[in-house]
């Protein structure tokens, strides 16, 4: 799966009202809660076989860190 790939799954995972890009600071962006984040964590397992904790994703400051640590 390439980078943009995993971006758009990951964006479908979150499911934002409001636009998304890599450099959104996960912090900063009210679409991006727990419950996002737990979704993120079921894509990861379920479409890229990686077991990916929340405690790992919590180490992520923007999407892009998200879809980088996804790359591993």
């Amino acid at each position: 799966m390439t980078k943009d790939e995993i971006f758009q799954n990951i964006i479908e995972a979150i499911d934002p009202l409001d636009e998304i890009n890599t450099d959104t600071v996960i912090a900063d962006c009210d679409d991006i809660d727990s419950l996002a984040l737990f979704s993120v964590v079921v894509f990861l397992k379920q479409k890229l076989k990686k077991n990916v904790s929340l405690a790992d994703l919590s180490k992520c400051t923007t999407v892009g860190d998200i879809v980088e640590l996804a790359m591993k």
